[in-house]
């Protein structure tokens, strides 16, 4: 692999892999998976690999941290440390949760995220948009409360390829499971629907396509058992509803936006994928 952002992520994980194991979420955990499933033919897909989308990426790092390593400002302060050691800057519109990086003739960026903090939560600053520990490092992290179960059961990725020294690394990376990349998508979704630039929800409802068409053997019951840890939580209510409302329907907007993408074919399995879909965020339907 010789794309940029696979080599940022080579690059950080050997400065931070002391402090941390790289989590990914975005079209870039769905890229990496997609890679990894291609490249292990014996694991078997809820849809064959070779009916899928192909594998995209996209411009950003979405890099999702621990409740235990976003609340301590000591490990936030070594992973803030690496960022500038790297030569990473803070984007100045998106304080102190987005780094850029110039990379030759474009740039890497990098979203610092985290999931809902649970116990933790009492370490850090009240805030409605980030987290941030105390004493402050100068490092935050952007709230996505919809990220459920965001560190339970992930998705290990071996990744290898050269830094930009050239010296050869290897590293596992994990990928959020289904059941919150499913929430996440739905949840973006929603927000980017009705935008006169329509292209953010085609991608989001396509990635909808590939998470339930990537799911594996090993991590359905994993994802049924947090279907039903989490069937009374308001997020997944919420995502239950805007399923049956936009994917539901052969006419509904959400299988609208998927055949606009430029990358749906005729053979796209819209009727196995809404049931699917529905199933795996309310295991009793």
């Amino acid at each position: 692999m010789s794309e940029p952002l696979v080599t940022a992520l080579l690059e950080l994980d050997a400065e931070v892999s002391e402090t941390m194991t790289l989590c990914v979420g975005g079209g870039l955990g769905l890229y990496l998976k997609q890679l990894h499933l291609q490249q292990s033919p014996t694991i078997r897909t809820r849809f064959p690999l070779r009916d899928l989308p192909r594998a995209r990426t996209t411009e950003d790092v979405d890099l999702f941290l621990r409740a235990e390593l976003v609340t301590d400002s000591q490990k936030m302060g070594r992973v803030r440390k690496a960022l500038d050691n790297l030569g990473y800057t803070v984007v100045p519109t998106a304080k102190y949760t987005q780094f850029t990086k110039k990379w030759g003739a474009g740039v890497v960026k990098i979203d610092l995220l985290a999931g809902p903090l649970g116990e933790f939560g009492t370490r850090v600053k009240k805030d409605d948009r980030r987290v941030r520990p105390r004493p402050s490092v100068k490092l935050h992290a952007s709230k996505v409360e919809e990220a459920l179960g965001i560190e339970e059961q992930v998705i290990e990725v071996p990744l290898s390829g050269a830094l930009p020294t050239g010296k050869p690394h290897q590293t596992i990376i994990h990928v959020p499971q289904a059941f919150t990349y499913l929430l996440m998508k739905i949840m973006a979704f929603r927000d980017r629907m009705n935008d006169a630039n329509k292209d953010y929800a085609r991608h989001h409802a396509l990635d909808l396509y590939r998470i339930v068409g990537l799911l594996t053997a090993d991590e359905y019951p994993h994802v049924q058992q947090l279907g039903k840890k989490f069937a009374d939580h308001p997020t997944v209510v919420e995502a239950i509803e805007l399923v049956r409302k936009y994917f539901q329907p052969p006419t509904g907007i959400g299988r609208l936006r998927i055949r606009e993408h430029s990358m749906a074919s005729e053979e796209l399995r819209l009727d196995d994928f809404a049931r699917e879909l529905l199933h795996l965020l309310s295991p009793e339907d």
